[in-house]
């Protein structure tokens, strides 16, 4: 029977078994081919919010061997064009120990990626991106219906559990770059790349994302239902609830810095600790929003985002977004985190 050597990372964190997002690694012998059904419950066995499968050089065109390592990434019910913490982790993995830089590019279902993994450990993915601020906003009332908006803590005043300082902004541009005039009620829809989407809910503060509660088993937002969307073919559409509260914002020297709390819920009664295509998705949102706003134009933007805090598994996700020059769309989006590896062993199929 076939055996695949596996490890699995914390990632975004540096503290084994006690923070960041676990992350199962597999990796695929050149002599073995797995079917998709068979990654599929390889990565229900594992439970982890996301798998990786990592398939030998032999898989690629002749041509290609050598330029990029090709990757699979799977949540326990669908494989997905791209991930966060699944990329730093492959990063990391794959960059090895040892003294000095070490770089790479993975080859994903949305597209190439660099890494670099510095002497101490860091990976830093410059991601695949497609921006897209979609037009059909999500009213409170239905994000309520998915998830537990804590009213009841804050005197059934709706204005002491959300915030509108980024919401009611003119975005400048259209056709995925920006929407102008959008209802100070409602709630932003970004995706980070097709099939990657997040509905991102600016709270008060840091004790209202506290008293947020998962929803129900089953009840969840819908792109088709929620956005006007068409199918996604394969089924590769995610749509998740990216509750943030920001802590710190300053510009100095022409660069904005924002320091970000954040939760994030998914399939009714999920959540994740640790989730890098969100936090990408805020930081271009907030960066395009910001950007043009309160004067002079402000092109590069960083972004320190915790999440995971409320579930006990603390995770540090650095995000940088680089502004297109004289517009509102998106150059470039990094991402930025460290792992640590806490078992390794042997899978047989």
């Amino acid at each position: 029977m076939p055996q695949l050597p596996y490890v699995t990372l914390n990632v975004f964190t540096t503290e084994p078994l006690t923070s960041g997002n676990p992350l199962a690694i597999v990796s695929i012998p050149p002599d073995t081919t797995l079917s998709k059904t068979q990654e599929h419950l390889i990565a229900r066995e594992f439970g982890y919010s996301e798998t990786i499968f990592i398939y030998p050089s032999s898989s690629l065109p002749p041509e290609k061997r050598g330029e990029y390592t090709k990757i699979a990434i799977w949540t326990v019910k669908q494989e997905i064009p791209f991930a966060g913490h699944p990329t730093v982790g492959a990063g990391w993995y794959l960059g090895g120990d040892g003294e000095g830089n070490k770089e790479g590019e993975l080859l994903i279902p949305a597209g190439r990626l660099k890494y670099e993994k510095d002497a101490g450990g860091r990976v830093r993915i410059d991601t695949p991106h497609k921006v897209t601020l979609w037009e059909r906003m999500i009213s409170r009332g239905r994000i309520g219906e998915v998830i537990g908006l804590p009213y009841e803590y804050f005197g059934n005043d709706e204005e002491r559990v959300f915030e509108n300082s980024t919401v009611g902004v003119k975005v400048a541009g259209g056709g995925g770059a920006g929407v102008d005039g959008w209802d100070v009620n409602g709630i932003p829809v970004v995706s980070i790349v097709d099939g990657m989407t997040f509905a991102l809910v600016e709270v008060k503060s840091v004790s209202v994302l506290q008293a947020l509660k998962v929803g129900r088993k089953g009840v969840v937002l819908d792109t088709v239902v929620d956005l006007g969307a068409t199918g996604v073919p394969g089924g590769r559409t995610f749509l998740g609830i990216y509750c943030y509260t920001i802590l710190e914002e300053k510009v100095e020297g022409g660069k904005g810095s924002v320091k970000v709390r954040s939760r994030m819920f998914f399939d009714g009664d999920g959540e994740d600790p640790a989730t890098g295509s969100a936090a990408c998705a805020l930081g271009s949102f907030l960066a395009i929003v910001k950007g043009g706003s309160g004067g002079g134009r402000v092109g590069e933007w960083e972004f320190e985002v915790t999440q995971g805090v409320e579930m006990g598994r603390r995770s540090e996700i650095g995000v940088r977004v680089l502004l297109e020059e004289g517009g509102g769309g998106v150059r470039k989006v990094y991402l930025e985190g460290e792992a640590v590896k806490v078992m390794e062993g042997v899978l047989t199929v």
